[in-house]
């Protein structure tokens, strides 16, 4: 008997001297936001010994997978998409946060003249003044395109501007259109034209273009640790992750 006492009291000491198993999250988020998570993982990783994997997708497509079901523990998304996906039950209640701002950039082949986009009407007259102008499909579900597309509609350009406009792919693509000089004016999230060559931006921004998409992140409903998803959300409004979101053109 006493024999046996002493055999699980030396099991019970050598499992507490063993480290707890390191707290493993999937994060499923947008593409727009990447170099900013890139650069701010290893330190999370680092900090709290919580592996993070980040699997990125498309603003729609990743929309569309929290929707149907699919496994993580955090969502990073537009907020109104989140607000969405809560209604859905998708995600926990309580758990969406605010964690940057991205303004919609212009830009112009580099060398080129530039014209004034200081103002919403000085917007508009560039626009109708452009020979050519290229940004992301909102079909697509970009978050530059479907706001850009919004704005025309709002104003009443959208028609006007229809002949002289051609929609491309999210991420670089209007960017890419402007270096080689298939395009006057190209329009995007400046965290996702920030990468191409031969371009320049046009500055200071109107109100129109200045932090119109709110990124969030949040908990997803079906998470395995949810304590460690909430810890890096924490983390992403730290100072620290501000400076790395205003690296990659957006603002905490």
């Amino acid at each position: 008997m006493m024999a046996s006492i002493l055999l699980g009291f030396a099991v019970l000491v050598a499992l507490a001297a063993m480290p707890a198993a390191a707290a493993e999250i999937r994060v499923l988020s947008t593409m727009n936001i990447r170099p900013a998570l890139e650069d701010l993982r290893g330190a999370f990783e680092r900090s709290t010994g919580t592996k993070v994997t980040i699997d990125y997708k498309g603003a729609a497509a990743t929309r569309d997978r929290v929707g149907a079901g699919e496994q993580g523990d955090v969502v990073i998304n537009a907020r109104p998409t989140l607000d969405g996906l809560l209604l859905q039950g998708r995600i926990k209640d309580g758990t969406i946060r605010d964690i940057a701002h991205a303004s919609i950039g212009v830009v112009v082949k580099a060398g080129a003249a530039k014209p004034d986009i200081s103002t919403d009407d000085a917007l508009r007259r560039a626009l109708l003044a452009a020979t050519s102008i290229a940004y992301p499909d909102p079909a697509e579900g970009s978050l530059g395109g479907n706001y850009f597309a919004g704005l025309l509609e709002e104003w009443g350009l959208a028609g006007e501007l229809m002949s002289k406009t051609r929609l491309v792919g999210g991420g670089a693509p209007a960017g890419v259109l402007v270096a080689k000089g298939e395009a006057q004016l190209g329009i995007n999230q400046i965290a996702e034209l920030m990468s191409v060559p031969g371009i320049e931006f046009l500055a200071p921004l109107p109100p129109a273009l200045t932090n119109k998409v709110v990124m969030a992140a949040a908990v997803l409903a079906n998470a395995k640790d949810p304590d460690a998803a909430a810890a890096w959300i924490k983390f992403l409004a730290t100072p620290a992750a501000g400076e790395a979101l205003k690296a990659h053109g957006m603002s905490p």
